[in-house]
């Protein structure tokens, strides 16, 4: 037990750290939620603070500030109604300027006091309507185009009195700087007397930038920044200098309906914007402010200070209380680890694990080893069922007792069955199965059915024809159906049938579905051949003879549903009339030295009746042909490597040097036993053999079958095919298996 210092020292950390997370995940919650009070409240003071400042702002700029120059307007305004007698003003509104010159001087001279007296004041302007003048602190003019303010005093008629207005003087005043921004005020005449048409107006200018250096005495620091909109939301005011990026974000803040928002800015750290709604201001202007935070000291802070010493002492007691947690756990965990560790011994890289790691790896492979031993079990225990070699039936829980049971043998021409098991499982099927592999290139399907069902097994066959049509690209498979069956002891007995009924795939191909039901009904009674008719035609080298008997004997066999042993017995019946004329005939030199039934007899029985055909059109051609020509046994010697060497490169040069003759002589005799030349019999070979791989061998591609065939070329083997069948490799396979199916 020398490595449980080390478990102590890692899992027993892990444990301290797990508890110390937790309560710092707690401390950190509950602390930022104070945090963050904290910082809403700091928030919430310089809001009130901010808004406060802005009255006292708008107070003084609206009340005190350009308040005395509106009580001096409308005082002079006043002496229209009260001084009737030696008001110059009085008099000019009912005259004209004509005869009135010494008026107007003295008239200007007023203007040019009153703007002296008071401080700020940039111009006095008076807009008499009867005589259609102008007169101002500095000049009369005889006509309002003449003045400086002539587009002001055009508009004067939709003009509000008795409020500021924000302007820019004309660039052609003499006494103002170029594009000067004024604030200007105006009154009607005579003043606070009801009148459809005024007699005149009488206005001040006051300079923007007056009112700026005025407002900005109020600051208290600054970083402070006062700004003040008018009633349309252009800036009219601002206390420093012009920032346009700090104007529109005030401007979006104004116009979001937020009184008081918290900014983070890059330069200047996080600023609070605030402003005070113009409904509040007698002009309609808003008046806003920009405070950084860095500026408030409050007691936020110091709540911000107790949050962080609190919090790091209850994380302090949370640490030693994780520590004593862990530690009176543990305990417990080592012994439970050292009895897993004699018990379950861990490799070199589980050693390194902690404590629950074993513990869980201990149990996942004791679940691994039980799931497998479980499922081979069964496995064999179904495999065994089928097979018949079940040594009892109380593992069977998978299998209702009280069913039918019908069985189908599945043979796979490609994939194995554990994948066939899988994807069959994957489709729904209206009949409950199970699957069983029985080894690696068979399985076997149990269907089962109520004791009282009607059991169809033609339902069944078009369900393994819809599974085929899915799976065709991955799996390619044969089935046979067995018969029914009352009991799970006799399913060995319904699997044995259906192998039976497999074996006629040698009529259907090996893709086939065969139901063992409609195999009992086949004719089991043998046909009587009359094979001298065969024999004869091969004696004489009747050709023609000997492919008509083949024809009718295949046509017989087709039609009369006979059962496969009388096709079998039939066939070898077949085959042994010819072998007795290659004996008579002492043609061995033309037919192989092993057992010639199985050399014959393919995978179907169209295979089997092309490979007898074909050997029978060679030996009937040899005796047609050997009795007119000394060489004939040397070409048939050549025509036989010839057949058994068709996948090489075939050439007369090569049969020369076999037949020790000039390549030119063995082409003439070819040309002459065998009556077609050397060129167009190896051509004709290598087709018939091609068709026949076509016909037999599904797995073989059209290019693989090209190459046993001597050609390299698969388009050149594509053409000479389709020119001789009158269709591709491709139509003439999918035309045969199609004739298969239907049969």
């Amino acid at each position: 037990m020398r490595v449980m210092p080390k478990y102590r020292d890692t899992y027993f950390t892990r444990l301290i750290l797990s508890y110390t997370i937790l309560a710092v995940v707690l401390i950190g919650l509950t602390g930022g939620y104070l945090y963050s009070q904290a910082n809403r409240l700091m928030v919430g003071e310089i809001a009130k603070d901010s808004q406060n400042r802005l009255v006292t702002a708008k107070d003084y700029v609206e009340q005190t500030l350009l308040r005395r120059f509106e009580d001096n307007l409308q005082n002079k305004a006043l002496s229209t109604i009260f001084i009737q007698n030696n008001s110059n003003l009085n008099y000019l509104l009912d005259s004209g300027w004509e005869g009135n010159l010494s008026r107007i001087a003295s008239f200007r001279q007023d203007l040019d006091n009153y703007k002296l007296a008071i401080e700020g004041a940039s111009k006095m302007t008076a807009y008499f309507r009867t005589g259609n003048y102008v007169v101002d602190n500095n000049s009369f003019f005889m006509k309002p185009d003449n003045s400086t303010d002539a587009a002001f005093i055009g508009q004067l008629n939709q003009t509000v009195p008795n409020r500021w207005i924000t302007r820019t003087l004309p660039d052609t005043s003499p006494s103002i700087a170029e594009g000067k921004q004024v604030m200007t005020y105006v009154v009607k005449l005579p003043y606070d007397i009801p009148s459809a048409m005024p007699k005149g107006y009488l206005f001040v200018d006051v300079e923007q930038e007056y009112v700026k250096q005025a407002a900005a005495k109020i600051m208290n620091s600054q970083n402070e920044r006062l700004y003040i909109f008018d009633a349309v939301g252009n800036l009219i005011v601002q206390t420093t200098d012009s920032n346009p990026d700090e104007i529109h974000l005030l401007q979006n803040v104004i116009g979001s309906g937020q009184t008081v928002r918290e900014i983070a800015d890059d330069k200047s750290g996080t600023i609070v914007m605030s402003y005070l709604d113009k409904s509040k201001s007698g002009n309609g202007w808003t008046y806003a402010m920009v405070r950084p935070m860095n500026t408030f000291v409050l007691a936020s802070e110091q709540i911000k200070t107790k949050i962080f010493i609190g919090c790091s002492l209850v994380l302090l007691l949370g640490f030693v209380i994780s520590y004593m947690i862990s530690k009176r756990f543990y305990i417990p965990m080592k012994k439970l680890v050292q009895h897993i560790r004699s018990l379950h011994q861990p490799n070199s890289a589980q050693s390194q694990m902690n404590e629950y790691a074993i513990i869980r790896n201990a149990l996942n492979s004791l679940g691994q080893k039980i799931e497998t031993l479980e499922s081979l079990a069964k496995t064999n225990e179904m495999k065994n069922l089928v097979l018949g070699a079940s040594l009892g039936l109380e593992n069977m829980d998978d299998l209702p007792q009280d069913r039918q049971f019908l069985v189908a043998y599945i043979p796979l021409m490609e994939g194995h069955s554990k994948e066939f098991k899988q994807r069959y499982e994957q489709i729904d099927h209206s009949i409950r199965n199970e699957v069983v592999c029985l080894n690696l290139r068979e399985a076997a399907i149990i269907f089962f059915f109520d004791s009282l069902d009607m059991v169809d097994d033609e339902a069944i066959a078009a369900d393994l024809v819809r599974v085929k049509e899915v799976i065709r690209d991955e799996i390619r498979f044969g089935a046979a159906i067995g018969s029914l069956v009352q009991s799970l002891e006799e399913i060995p007995l319904s699997y044995q049938l259906a192998q039976q009924a497999y074996r006629y795939c040698f009529f259907y191909g090996q893709e086939a579905i065969v139901q063992h039901s409609k195999i009992s009904a086949l004719n089991p009674t043998p046909y009587m051949f009359s094979f001298d008719l065969y024999k004869n035609a091969l004696k004489v080298g009747n050709v023609n003879g000997s492919n008509q008997f083949i024809d009718d004997f295949t046509n017989i066999l087709e039609e009369q549903s006979l059962q496969l042993e009388v096709v079998e017995l039939a066939l070898l019946q077949l085959v042994s009339t010819l072998y007795q004329v290659v004996i008579e005939l002492d043609l061995q030199q033309l037919i192989p030295s092993s057992n010639l039934f199985d050399e014959l007899k393919k995978a179907t029985l169209s295979g089997t009746m092309d490979a007898i055909r074909s050997l029978s059109g060679q030996i009937a051609l040899h005796v047609s042909e050997s009795g007119n020509h000394a060489h004939a046994d040397v070409i048939l010697k050549l025509k036989a490597y010839i057949d058994e060497h068709l996948h090489e490169d075939l050439s007369l040069n090569l049969l020369s040097e076999m037949a020790s003759l000039a390549p030119a002589y063995v082409s003439t005799l070819f040309g002459e036993v065998m009556r077609e030349s050397f060129t167009e019999y190896v051509t004709r070979a290598r087709l018939d053999k091609a068709a026949a791989l076509l016909r037999e061998d599904v797995r073989l591609s059209v290019t693989e079958i090209a190459s046993l065939v001597g050609y390299r070329n698969p388009q050149y083997f594509h053409n000479k095919f389709k020119a001789r069948f009158g269709v591709t490799p491709v139509q003439y396979r999918q035309a045969k298996h199609a004739d298969a199916k239907a049969i």
